[in-house]
């Protein structure tokens, strides 16, 4: 089932024809742009690919604690959204997950995540700060990309690799930590962070970092002790 009305607010039944609502499937509300708000149901524990891709008046919405996935392009270009809160059993932010939520001023990722896909917040740029939970072992590629207001945020000591471009145009962000076990970073990773000091608690780049991972050449402390 999907929805193509003009209504400015709906609530989504627990059942369909007898059968008990757990999935809001790919393109579900694609591009409903007078949708304000929504309603979900207890019963969901998926929100699939692009299920509400294009709803730019989108303000608010309540994910359900039984949510356990949520699909690329879940809210891509959800511009007038302002904050959301992701149930403590989702796993993984899809790619572009949030790509385009522009208004996104907040947002709680919990400690069962343990990626985060390429482009997940690609041009949040409200976005002003942001905890990575310890679980997190992946930062996608552009997963940070044009977050301009971003002025902090903590990587935790379980990531291994931060992916091209990951945190390309942050031109707000100041300081960030590289924990010992991150092995890769890509190509352009801090590009136009123009007001970014880089602390590694490497003593010198390592083999798996790209040559171009400062491609900006901003200030690098090697050897900097990270204090837990």
């Amino acid at each position: 089932a999907g929805y193509s009305g003009m209504s400015t607010e709906v609530i989504i039944p627990e059942t369909i024809n007898g059968h008990s609502v757990t999935s809001i499937g790919s393109y579900a509300f694609y591009g409903c742009r007078s949708l304000t708000s929504i309603d979900i149901p207890s019963s969901v524990t998926s929100i699939c690919e692009d299920a509400f891709s294009g709803c730019s008046s989108l303000t608010s919405i309540s994910i359900p604690s039984g949510v356990t996935s949520i699909g690329s392009s879940a809210f891509y270009g959800c511009s007038s959204l302002t904050s959301i809160s992701i149930p403590s059993g989702v796993t993984s932010i899809g790619s572009f997950a949030f790509y385009g939520c522009s208004s996104l001023t907040s947002i709680k990722i919990p400690s069962s995540v343990t990626s985060i896909g390429s482009s997940a917040f690609y041009g949040c740029s409200s976005l002003t700060s942001i905890k990575i939970p310890s679980s997190v072992t992946s930062i996608g590629s552009s997963a940070f990309y044009g977050c301009s207001s971003l002025t902090s945020i903590s990587i935790p000591s379980g990531v291994t690799s931060i992916g091209s471009s990951a945190f390309y145009g942050c031109s707000s962000l100041t300081s960030i930590s590289i924990p010992s076990g991150v092995t890769s970073i890509g190509s352009y990773a801090f590009r136009n962070c123009s007001s970014l000091t880089i602390y590694c608690e490497a003593s010198s780049k390592p083999s798996g970092w790209n040559s171009n991972w400062n491609y900006s050449n901003r200030p690098v402390v090697w050897g900097h002790k990270i204090s837990e």
